[in-house]
């Protein structure tokens, strides 16, 4: 009996120390956000038939930089909701992952725009994200794991078509993908609960990875 519950409480502890590791203030508010507005995007330029350097250049910037600003201030919401800071170290460690890929991405933008070849970069972004993804695995939610292998086969297919079929590829991989990844993190959200109940006793396995119990328990150091 006494070895089952040390083993719980172990289990327990291992598991808040994981998601200690995670950065956890992703939200699937965010993911809903930015599918959204990159359908919208697609949408629009697909009935506008659009594929002029600047139409394409204006739209999907503006997409970003609402996706990024719809993302931002989710974070900020869920921070003040779990009472945790937005500018941990987690925070800092996933944005250091981020900025190579992007910065990557924003110089081969400003290259295939320069030389009009403009309608290629979806598949680029693509892969990009898939970088920027891959290399937060290790601090952000699982899902993010997912959704960046997914966009490495997307953003390969999508340069494999012809350019004409960028635009439906970033309505799918970008739009589909985010509402993807907001259903999978509201999974997500609602099993750690069960994984961790509040009521759960920890004192008996904190204190041995503490390295002795106090107050009587049997096993600790007087």
């Amino acid at each position: 009996m006494l070895d089952r519950r040390a083993t719980e409480d172990l289990r327990v502890i291992r598991t808040l120390m994981e998601r200690s590791a995670t950065y956890e203030l992703l939200s699937a508010r965010a993911g809903v956000g930015a599918g959204a507005m990159a359908l919208a995007g697609a949408g629009f330029l697909a009935l506008t038939r659009r594929t002029d350097a600047e139409s394409c250049g204006l739209v999907w910037a503006g997409v970003f930089l609402a996706s990024l600003a719809s993302t931002v201030w989710c974070v900020i919401q869920r921070g003040q909701e779990r009472n945790e800071p937005v500018w941990s170290p987690q925070a800092r460690a996933v944005v250091t992952a981020l900025l190579p890929p992007f910065l990557v991405g924003w110089t081969l933008s400003v290259f295939f725009f320069a030389r009009g070849e403009h309608l290629l970069l979806p598949g680029v972004w693509m892969l990009c994200y898939a970088c920027g993804a891959l290399a937060t695995a290790t601090y952000a939610p699982e899902p993010i794991r997912g959704l960046g292998l997914a966009m490495l086969g997307f953003g390969t297919l999508t340069l494999a078509l012809p350019p004409a079929y960028g635009n439906l590829m970033m309505g799918i991989a970008f739009g589909f993908g985010h509402l993807a990844l907001a259903a999978a993190l509201e999974r997500r959200d609602r099993r750690v609960p069960a994984d961790t109940p509040a009521a759960s006793p920890l004192p008996t396995g904190w204190r041995l990875l503490r390295g002795g119990a106090r107050d009587g328990d049997p096993g600790g150091r007087a």
